[in-house]
């Protein structure tokens, strides 16, 4: 039971963290679709910005978000295909000047490690899941 304590605290860290993320940076980048639905689930109310465009390729994305915004967090996965984007994405964003927040993606990892989850899709039910 100790451990799901742990669980749930972490969440509620989570979700204030989210709460405050619209202060903290311009934009949220995530993967896809069912990421945004994640992290409205857990009260994220700024911007969010998706990677997987159909018909984008990562050099025109990545000139649109250094167009648009000065402060990202990349949110993207904590599996091997989510960490080699991040690399690569942020390479492309910070040669375009664009400050990527790595403290409160480590932060993000964290508490999601907590919770045993590591793809922002699966945060969507996590409450209902932590409550089983």
């Amino acid at each position: 039971m100790r451990s799901q304590k742990r669980r749930v605290d972490a969440l509620r860290e989570l979700e204030a963290l989210f709460s405050e993320l619209p202060n903290l940076v311009d934009v949220v980048v995530i993967e896809g679709l069912r990421d945004v639905k994640a992290l409205r689930s857990l009260g994220y109310q700024g911007r969010i910005e998706v990677l997987n465009r159909i018909g984008v390729n990562n050099f025109d994305l990545t000139d649109e978000l250094a167009t648009k915004y000065q402060r990202i967090l990349l949110l993207l996965d904590y599996d091997e295909a989510g960490l080699n984007l991040h690399h690569n994405f942020t390479k492309l964003l910070e040669r375009k000047g664009v400050k990527v927040e790595y403290g409160l993606r480590k932060e993000v990892g964290r508490l999601m490690a907590a919770i045993g989850v590591y793809a922002i899709e699966s945060l969507d039910n996590i409450r209902n899941d932590l409550n089983k």
